[in-house]
């Protein structure tokens, strides 16, 4: 036989038509997969007579080739606008087949549909994957029906064996050709189609069908012999429970000339056209099994043959094939998806990491340079983030990360960039301003989304915060680092103003990042050095003018820096995580100087120790409390243990439980700056807390200003219908303190009893029997 050409494998004209560059596609066009495109020719330009003879006259020159998936991209464009400018010269119809689809062709990026065009430029029309396939395999057909002739011709064994040897070769040359060409090409369904129907038509089958699996379910599934309506009816695809499971699962072939009278069968769906001769192969390589091609029923109503069989092994083997190439070209693309998405993203939020954040600003900065144009970076940190570690573990802080990375999602617009830095750290990119003041607008929008609490673990109820900074292009920096560095600053300072809250980039802020940073250094080795000291300021009963505890706050004389206030290097201590260590040692030393003065025969007094958000929600809170007390053989009635409402309120189950330890072991638990935090009747019912702290913001006006009056009235009314005590911090003048006596508030604690003071000026107080009003000289300011 001659040697198959190009133009014995053009498309049917079906599947082709010729149309103007000008024109837009037909919606109704449901058979048409390819569309020749020409440039009209002008008015009056017939063509000549060569044009007359085709079936569908010429539109002028011939430009290229337009396909369905093109359309489906840019359905509305006209054809000229779908012409790919990269597209393979047009064929000659005599050009050797082989030629075309040779390993050398396909490295260089060989693709079908490809048109064919003579010599002298006319368009002969298209050919594609399908018929390219379906040339290849008739022409096996016929070489399987020149094998069959001459098995008739030829009465010798040797002659047929030779001829069949012949044709076997062959037939083999040609699977491996099939091969060649599919190598190189992803698994798809209409290539699965493709190959269904013209195995079906080289077969002669009525019935067809292709099924690829994964891990034993059904992935793929085409056919062939049966209609889309037809197919609906059927409903289910089938189950592979008889002999097509025998198939897979066997790893072998069958070819059965009545399938119903097998036992194996357990008979194809439910209104399935009946069928009744069988052939099945697996798709296999090397023990491995893919699927199975089944077909049924000749036409004529001949049986399966062995060479039919053999045929539909050797193209279930090169499918096999092109199953391994492009299963293992998927796997090396799932880990190049993989490896860039961990390159560029955070694994848990999604969101882009530092890197992919500092290359999207680039390109907005190199943009808006020539538009003249703002950008704003905000930085963003969760306040007390690794307070939710500490108490509810750190699947709870993954949890909050997510939550909170959702609701500033839906705050911000789809144009900005948000980006995870690491930790509890967040970057958001406004692009586009007109004004840097819109960067205002949006930080509010954020802090007022973090404003309901967050449910984590579907039972701790947890009130967050978040402070921000904010640095604008151009004026706080023209590069990406500086700008990065000055909202960070910008963050900081928004933390020290109080947190929940943003503050804009301002040049002093980084005097003051220089402060905290020296600050932090000499933090870290004040313990070591002993330049931490504990002051106590007594808490007297306004009843009998008896002092009846003290409260130990914090002192720190730095050599470098002096004295240094708590509430500079206390926030510091909590980012930093040294307040645990300094939490412990004021515990030890407070109450080790409680068993001093016991010792010393002085009144048993109370000793109340603030603890910090994160060392309240630290693991090892109850075994260091226990080793203070025991260190020191101290009963736990004579620790009285204070946390703010606000801490009280975080993760509220969370708290219960470490506020019910506390008090098994017989501590006493106060809550400070009560009024200024978020509890309610029913969580002071719940908790077991004895004490509550009006705070002084209350206290100080409460003889001038009626508001303050009647929020102290009616702490001090609720406190005792709770059975709770009372005690007022920061009375000053005895007009205050005469006001507290009058609405029995019990017991007070101010400058106007005694400030804080060292240890040796508490003893000289508590050496007398009782504190007469006002307090006596040493004790006074």
């Amino acid at each position: 036989m001659r040697a198959l050409t190009v133009g014995d494998a053009l498309c049917r004209c079906e599947h082709v038509v010729r149309v103007n560059a000008d024109e837009r596609p037909l919606r109704n066009r449901q058979t048409v997969t390819i569309y020749a495109v020409f440039a009209p020719r002008p008015e009056g330009d017939n063509g000549g007579p060569q044009q007359a003879a085709l079936a569908v006259p010429l539109r002028g020159h011939f430009l290229g080739l337009v396909t369905k998936r093109d359309i489906a991209h840019f359905p509305q464009r006209i054809f000229a606008d779908l012409l790919d400018p990269n597209a393979l010269p047009p064929l000659n119809p005599d050009t050797p087949l082989d030629g075309v689809y040779g390993a050398d062709d396909i490295a260089h990026g060989f693709e079908l549909p490809l048109p064919v065009v003579a010599a002298n430029g006319e368009f002969i029309g298209v050919i594609t994957r399908s018929s390219v396939l379906e040339a290849l395999l008739t022409r096996e057909r016929l070489l399987l029906e020149e094998t069959r002739r001459l098995n008739e011709l030829l009465e010798e064994d040797r002659a047929q064996l030779s001829a069949w040897s012949s044709r076997l070769a062959e037939l083999h040359e040609a699977s491996r050709t099939l091969l060649g060409l599919l190598v190189h090409t992803t698994l798809r369904t209409d290539l699965l189609q493709a190959g269904i129907d013209a195995l079906a038509k080289l077969l002669q089958a009525r019935y067809g069908a292709i099924g690829i699996l994964e891990r034993g379910e059904l992935t793929q599934f085409v056919y062939c012999g049966v209609t889309p309506t037809e197919a609906e009816r059927i409903g289910r695809l089938p189950e592979g429970r008889g002999l097509l499971g025998v198939v897979v699962q066997e790893d072998q072939s069958l070819r059965l000339d009545d399938l119903t009278q097998d036992p194996r069968s357990a008979g194809f769906p439910p209104h399935h056209p009946a069928m009744t001769a069988l052939l099945a192969v697996p798709i296999s390589n090397l023990g491995n099994v893919y699927g199975r091609i089944y077909l049924c029923d000749k036409l004529g109503g001949a049986a399966f043959t062995a060479e039919d069989e053999l045929l539909a092994q050797s193209f279930a083997h090169s499918l096999s094939m092109v199953l391994d190439n492009a299963r293992e070209i998927e796997e090396t693309q799932n880990v190049v998806r993989r490896l860039d998405f961990m390159a560029h993203f955070d694994s848990l939020t999604g969101l882009p990491n530092r890197e992919l954040f500092a290359d999207r600003l680039q390109q907005i900065i190199a943009e808006h340079t020539r538009y003249k144009r703002y950008v704003a970076i905000l930085f963003l940190d969760i306040d007390n983030f690794k307070v939710v570690n500490d108490a509810l573990g750190h699947p709870a802080g993954d949890e909050l990360l997510i939550a909170a990375t959702e609701r500033i999602r839906h705050v911000i617009r789809e144009s900005d960039t948000i980006a995870r830095f690491g930790g509890d750290e967040f970057t958001v990119m406004l692009a586009d301003l007109e004004e840097p003041s819109y960067a205002a607008a949006v930080a509010q929008k954020i802090l007022n989304a973090m404003t309901p609490p967050f449910l984590l673990g579907d039972e701790h109820e947890m009130y967050v915060s978040i402070s921000i900074g904010i640095a604008v292009y151009p004026t706080d920096g023209g590069a990406i680092e500086p700008l990065l560095k000055n909202a960070d600053t910008a963050m900081y300072y928004a933390k020290s103003q109080g947190k929940n809250n943003y503050q804009f980039f301002a040049e002093d802020m980084n005097v003051e990042a220089q402060q905290r940073l020296e600050m932090e250094r000499h933090l870290r080795n004040a313990l070591q050095r002993q330049e931490m000291t504990l002051h106590y300021q007594p808490q007297l009963d306004l009843l009998s003018g008896e002092t009846v505890g003290v409260e130990a706050l914090l002192r720190w004389s730095s050599p470098v820096l002096g004295q240094v206030t708590p509430a500079r290097f206390i926030p510091i201590a909590e980012e930093t995580g040294l307040i645990i260590p300094i939490g412990a040692w004021v515990l030890r030393t407070a109450c080790q100087q409680a068993r001093v003065w016991r010792d010393m025969g002085l009144p048993h007094l109370r000793m109340a120790v603030n603890l910090s958000v994160r060392q309240f929600r630290h693991a090892e809170l109850k075994e260091t409390v226990l080793e203070a007390l025991q260190e020191n053989g101290l009963p736990a009635d004579a620790l009285e243990l204070e946390i703010t409402e606000s801490m009280m309120m975080q993760g509220t189950e969370c708290t219960m439980s470490i506020l019910r330890e506390l008090k098994a072991i017989g501590i006493r638990i106060s809550v400070d700056d009560f009024g200024t935090g978020y509890s309610s009747l029913s969580y002071l019912k719940r908790f077991p807390i004895d004490t509550l702290k009006i705070d002084q913001s209350f206290v100080r006006d409460i003889a001038s200003d009626p508001d303050d009056a009647a929020i102290v009235s009616a702490i001090i009314a609720m406190a005792a219908s709770l059975k709770l005590n009372t005690i007022a911090e920061g009375v000053e003048t005895e007009q205050q303190a005469d006001f507290l006596r009058r609405h029995e508030c019990r017991y007070v604690q101010g400058y106007f009893f005694g400030m804080p003071q060292p240890a040796e000026q508490i003893t000289c107080l508590l050496g007398g029997k009782k504190q007469s009003m006002p307090a006596p000289p040493c004790l006074r300011v």
